[in-house]
């Protein structure tokens, strides 16, 4: 994959058709617009490229990166992308200056005296440009001023939903993995680092693995008890994750461990990915130790017939 920053040594491809987008999640209706992309470009005989940003817009204008979290990191998203057949991407520096150009600015900055594109694929809910224009028709009239052709890819929907990231956001938001993983086209999914915790696990038979995410703007779901799979040295394992607090031991700062089924080793400073397959329960505080216990067992037993269910 050629990823081309804005400098004058780059060699951009000429004859582009281009889309533009942040592409939080990659999913589904991004892969429709990719997959449209494509396909003119073939018509065409032209270069499929994307630009995209390397912030997103609402970290640099409402600086809210504690509040408003990513469901890609930017090396997750441009790996979707790759899979997805993207070869081409520019990434463009988001900064309050790009945030207030107009339309007309941003298109000759980007689309023209950087790329001169000869066409514009556009999703359904493209808007960029201080203004915000969605319109179709006033987006039109800029390919007609700079000459070249625009087209509209349509939204995807799933079950009545018009799939973007903020409905991936918000089903995330509520537990509901399943939903959020048919919108994306894959498993939702989040990596990171094993470091040590509390070490209470051990203790009562069911040892955790602490995870500090590689990167903080990464979204985890809603707080909660799931059956996931785990990829640790290129092996995949059951695992059952744990997002929030311990209340039972009177730990409530926020953490994020999982329990590695049928597994034992020392696996501190290791990477790991965790891809979530369904939310069990919510996070209960428990009387006594030995009925903490009595309910792992039962999530045990139910991550393991969710799993077995998808083989």
């Amino acid at each position: 994959m050629n990823i081309y920053k804005l400098n004058k040594d780059n060699q951009i491809p000429e004859n582009a058709i281009a889309t533009i987008g942040m592409f939080d999640g990659v999913h589904l209706g991004h892969k429709k617009i990719i997959s449209f992309l494509k396909e003119k470009a073939l018509e065409l005989n032209l270069t499929p490229i994307v630009l995209t940003f390397n912030k997103h817009p609402r970290h640099v204008l409402h600086n809210d990166s504690e509040y408003f979290k990513l469901l890609n990191t930017e090396e997750e998203r441009y790996q979707l992308l790759e899979n997805y057949g993207i070869n081409n991407i520019l990434e463009i520096d988001f900064t309050p200056e790009t945030a207030a150009l107009s339309t007309y600015d941003f298109s000759k900055s980007y689309l023209l005296d950087m790329l001169n594109i000869k066409a514009l694929v556009i999703g359904y809910d493209n808007m960029f440009g201080n203004k915000k224009i969605n319109d179709f028709h006033r987006i039109y009239e800029l390919g007609e001023k700079y000459n070249f052709d625009i087209f509209e890819a349509s939204s995807y929907v799933y079950n009545n939903i018009q799939v973007s990231s903020t409905q991936i956001r918000n089903a995330l938001n509520a537990g509901n993995i399943e939903l959020a993983n048919a919108m994306l086209g894959y498993n939702y999914f989040a990596e990171g680092c094993i470091i040590k915790g509390r070490q209470i696990g051990r203790t009562i038979g069911f040892p955790t693995a602490n995870i500090e995410l590689s990167n903080h703007l990464k979204m985890l779901p809603k707080e909660g008890v799931y059956a996931t799979i785990i990829n640790l040295n290129g092996t995949d394992y059951i695992g059952m994750a744990n997002i929030g607090t311990q209340p039972t031991f009177e730990s409530y700062k926020q953490s994020f461990e999982i329990h590695i089924l049928n597994f034992n080793g020392d696996i501190y400073g290791q990477s790991i990915e965790v891809r979530f397959i369904k939310r069990i329960r919510d996070i209960q505080k428990f009387d006594r130790a030995q009925s903490l216990m009595e309910q792992l067992q039962k999530d045990k037993n139910q991550c393991l017939q969710i799993i077995d269910n998808l083989i």
